[in-house]
């Protein structure tokens, strides 16, 4: 006797079931109505065809297609200045019997192409989108679709600054003298301090302006500039070297057993610096290890950026970086210095010009492939400080290799107009949730037009529209201008790229 599988069988009678089920449909109603009708008149595929005239690799650019709202469009858009005047297009239906493709015209007479009959006619997206009008195969659903080719209207696609704003800073103050941030555990915390009075403000989102401001006693002498965060508490020394430790947030310090004449940063447990010497040479120095050795007289003693720790796969230990500063006879220093784990060493290829107290960021650019796929990738940003010739830098510079080379950074990621030239400042980055509402505390800086196609997205049949993402902001504490004057206001940015509401 023949044994049949049980799994078998129950497909065996599954399919019996459909086909009764279909027979029943056919003569209940000869002529159903067909309750997939935007399959019917579905578009399978869109494709530019190949034109090296226009643009290498055109036919490999990536187009999405929206069945919900009927939109077929290229959510990375083709470099500022690609010619859409004149592109032939590729596509695939379901079975239909009409595809005609609606060109406006300059004079409000549109041109129609019969897709069916002249597929390899140039369609000109330079007027914006063009309608694709489909008729089923059985001739009773229509659709009509917008296809759009983006370009785009912007310099490309790298870095440029996009939501700009500021509020005021988060002190009771009323005339503060200096203004220092830094970040430790995921909290913001912004130190401000006048001729009598001193604060420490803590917020675990700057966005928001949720600071919770505190009056403090800090001690003699103490350098609000020289805080700076390690793993488990916040350091900063006096004006006699004498290293000071805080383990609640800045709001009280005591003296440790060491000195240090500048502070780099965090690393790890512990914390790295310089020491004078009497001879006016500098050594390395750490807590709680001690003196490591002397510091080269191209390295820099004072005035570097605060210290950016990462990890990679080409060492074991973690790496600390600084840029800037200058070294023991008073020269301005470029190049970016580093600490493996156990020495220092210059590993800039090509560096940025010489200055005292810039900035230094870890961040975001965005690259596209010869396909037209676009990458995030970490970055490092420099910016602000003091040049030799006594002016102050304003050029934003970027690294996409983790400080070794660095170049100017596009006319876009340079500062807004508004935003002030700074030496001294101090940067933080903090991811915020972006959504049609700004928070009503950041007054908002005049900033390039959005492409309004990135700003109108339709969400999926029966899905919740995204209408909020998170972004990492830049904000901009303290400083001084070239009149000496304090920067009294925190300034936030962060990458127009960043900005675009994700595909759904």
């Amino acid at each position: 006797m023949k044994r049949y599988n049980p799994l078998y069988m129950m497909l065996v009678a599954l399919c019996g079931l459909f086909v009764f089920s279909a027979c029943n449909d056919s003569d209940d109603n000869d002529d159903p109505v067909d309750d997939s009708a935007e399959f019917a008149v579905m578009v399978k595929t869109f494709s530019l065809n190949a034109d090296d005239s226009i643009l290498s690799n055109l036919d490999q650019v990536y187009f999405s297609i929206d069945l919900n709202t009927a939109t077929v469009f290229n959510a990375d858009s083709l470099p500022l200045g690609t010619r859409v005047d004149s592109l032939g297009v590729s596509m695939t239906f379901s079975s239909v019997s009409v595809a005609d493709i609606t060109m406006p015209g300059s004079n409000g007479q549109d041109t129609v192409v019969n897709y069916l009959q002249n597929s390899s006619e140039a369609i000109d997206f330079s007027r914006g989108y063009v309608s694709l009008h489909l008729v089923s195969a059985n001739e009773k659903v229509e659709r009509d679709y917008r296809i759009f080719v983006n370009v785009h209207k912007m310099k490309p696609d790298s870095l440029a600054w996009g939501d700009a704003s500021w509020s005021a800073c988060p002190t009771t103050i009323s005339d503060p003298e200096v203004i220092h941030a830094v970040d430790f555990a995921g909290k913001a915390i912004c130190f401000a301090a006048g001729v009598n009075e001193s604060t420490v403000a803590l917020s675990s989102n700057p966005a928001n302006n949720d600071w919770d401001v505190k009056s403090v006693t800090l001690p003699a002498g103490f350098v609000v500039n020289s805080v700076v965060a390690a793993s488990d508490a916040l350091y900063a020394r006096d004006e006699n070297d004498n290293l000071l430790k805080s383990t609640d947030n800045g709001l009280s310090w005591t003296a440790v057993n060491a000195k240090m004449s500048h502070i780099y940063g965090g690393y790890g447990a512990m914390v790295l610096g310089t020491l004078k010497q009497s001879d006016g040479t500098y050594d390395y120095v750490s807590y709680p290890e001690g003196v490591s050795g002397k510091v080269l007289t191209s390295a820099p003693v004072d005035a570097t950026s605060s210290a950016v720790t990462y990890t990679s796969e080409w060492s074991t230990t973690p790496m600390m970086i600084v840029i800037g500063g200058r070294t023991a006879a008073g020269e301005h220093v470029g190049a970016v210095w580093a600490f493996d784990g156990s020495q220092w060493a210059a590993i800039s290829s090509t560096s940025i010009p010489g200055v005292a107290a810039p900035v230094l960021i870890p961040y975001f650019a965005f690259k596209t492939s010869e396909n037209w796929i676009v990458t995030k990738e970490s970055v490092l940003l420099a910016f602000g400080g003091d040049l030799a010739d006594g002016t102050l830098s304003r050029t934003v510079y970027v690294s996409y290799d983790r400080g070794t080379s660095w170049t100017s950074a596009g006319e876009l990621m340079q500062l807004p107009s508004a935003v002030p030239t700074l030496s001294g400042a101090s940067a933080l980055v903090f991811e915020n949730t972006i959504s049609s509402r700004a928070a009503s505390a950041w007054r908002s800086l005049e900033m390039p037009v959005m492409p309004a196609w990135f700003s109108v997205r339709s969400s999926a049949r029966g899905i919740k529209p995204i209408e909020s993402w998170e972004c990492p902001y830049i904000y901009l504490f303290g400083g001084n201008t070239s009149g000496g004057e304090l920067n009294t206001r925190v300034w936030r940015g962060l990458i127009n790229r960043l900005m675009f509401k994700p595909l759904q």
